[in-house]
């Protein structure tokens, strides 16, 4: 899952203390929160270790106490919360491997910097214990997203897994946002 996103904005909302933030992003995520707790074995109820806590914890900057799952998907609301869904049908599903091993080496061939396996398994725009497994996530910067929207005007290709990140590359860059991605 991608989301082009304004990377500022998800940094300043780590640890801000605003309450009512939280509240509005478990509020309109609550079913899917719910159901993400059902599924992995974590607890819907107040106070509790699951997704719902890992939200105040980030949001509120309290102790970061929980494992890194619950950290890794409450990362995923926010993003959600600020972030703009990019189309990523053609990714989906796609194994890890593939993205390393085939689109990522056609990328640096159209001749751009970003690669999808970053999108998988890279740095988060907030402080949190990793996650042991899942969800994996990674982003690009404005700055990255800008590049490389720049070179993708020179690229001439049939991959369309390469023309997919440009489109990726040019919605974000219009907007002058990064890009933040999530595998799970």
């Amino acid at each position: 899952m991608v989301y082009a996103v304004d990377t500022a904005v998800v940094r300043a909302c780590a640890g801000s203390g605003d309450d009512k933030l939280r509240r509005s992003i478990s509020g309109r995520f609550r079913t899917f929160i719910a159901s993400t707790n059902e599924q992995l074995g974590w607890s819907n109820e107040r106070g509790e270790p699951g997704v719902f806590t890992a939200i105040k914890h980030l949001i509120m900057g309290e102790p970061l106490t929980l494992e890194g799952a619950m950290y890794g998907y409450a990362y995923k609301y926010i993003i959600e919360f600020y972030g703009r869904a990019l189309d990523n049908s053609l990714f989906y599903p796609c194994s890890s491997s593939y993205a390393e091993e085939e689109i990522d080496p056609a990328l640096a061939q159209a001749g751009l910097s970003v690669r999808l396996f970053n999108l998988a398994f890279g740095d988060a725009l907030m402080k949190f214990p990793a996650p042991a497994d899942f969800p994996g996530f990674g982003l690009w910067t404005e700055a990255q997203v800008a590049e490389n929207a720049e070179k993708s005007a020179a690229i001439s290709t049939t991959n369309e897994h390469v023309q997919g990140v440009v489109r990726w590359l040019r919605e974000a860059h219009a907007s002058r946002r990064g890009i933040v991605g999530f595998y799970h």
